[in-house]
């Protein structure tokens, strides 16, 4: 039996660790793509969010779910089991904190760096050059979080980790380079919360692009592990542009 249907675009960042989620936890759901382009199921979309925006999760009763951190925590929130959601009420609030930096500003600060390099227009009020400043900032939060801790929150991973390297899928197709030097640890993490097989099956096999990046200008760049970002770096004796 159906748990829900679940709307969401192919792909979308902001759903890869729902569906994990979902799978890990044997909830089935009605996967329905309601890009606009699907006129029919865009239309059913909005009937349930006006704002026409994905996720949206409607469960078999009735019960209607927006936004992408909520929906996460509730559907893993079935399990009485899980440990997805931390050990300690200190555990499930931190979970929540990694999982609202990622959407409010990691992935927007992804988005609008990648989605001019594809020809689509910046969904958020902020130019290229900003998103990218804010993306490196992210990044190194995340690094100096992870070079202490061998996950986001606690000894085991949780929700804020599927959550996190969701949103960081696209950038690590385009940025993978400047990444793997930059933030080693943060890297090392990313594959290793990507390659858990319920998480894989949903996101699919990482494709690695060798395509030209944007690097921030000279004024932005800032200190990071003793190095300027932009210096070039060589990887394997090929000198790289830094990001």
């Amino acid at each position: 039996m159906s748990f829900g249907t679940f709307y969401t675009h192919q792909p979308n960042p902001r759903s890869f660790a729902i569906l994990a989620i979902a799978k890990g936890q044997g909830l089935k759901l009605d996967v329905v793509y309601a890009d606009k382009g699907n006129a029919k199921n865009y239309e059913k979309l909005l009937t349930y969010n006006p704002l026409g925006q994905v996720p949206v999760f409607v469960g078999a009763d009735g019960y209607v779910l927006t936004e992408c951190i909520p929906i996460a925590l509730y559907l893993t929130s079935q399990s009485d089991t899980t440990t997805l959601l931390g050990s300690s009420r200190r555990d499930y609030f931190n979970i929540q904190r990694w999982m609202s930096m990622a959407n409010s500003d990691l992935l927007p600060a992804i988005g609008g760096v990648i989605l001019p390099l594809i020809g689509k227009p910046l969904v958020v009020r902020k130019n290229s050059e900003d998103c990218l400043h804010a993306f490196h900032a992210d990044c190194r939060l995340l690094e100096t979080h992870l070079q202490k801790n061998k996950y986001l929150v606690g000894d085991q991973v949780t929700l804020a980790d599927y959550f996190v390297v969701g949103m960081l899928v696209f950038a690590v197709m385009v940025f993978h380079k400047v990444l793997n030097v930059e933030y080693p640890r943060l890297m090392e993490w990313f594959e290793e919360v990507y390659e858990v097989p319920m998480f894989k099956e949903v996101a699919g096999e990482l494709h690695l692009l060798d395509i030209q990046y944007p690097t921030l200008p000279e004024h932005e760049k800032v200190e990071v592990n003793g190095k300027h970002e932009g210096e070039p770096k060589k990887i394997n004796g090929t000198s790289i542009e830094v990001a």
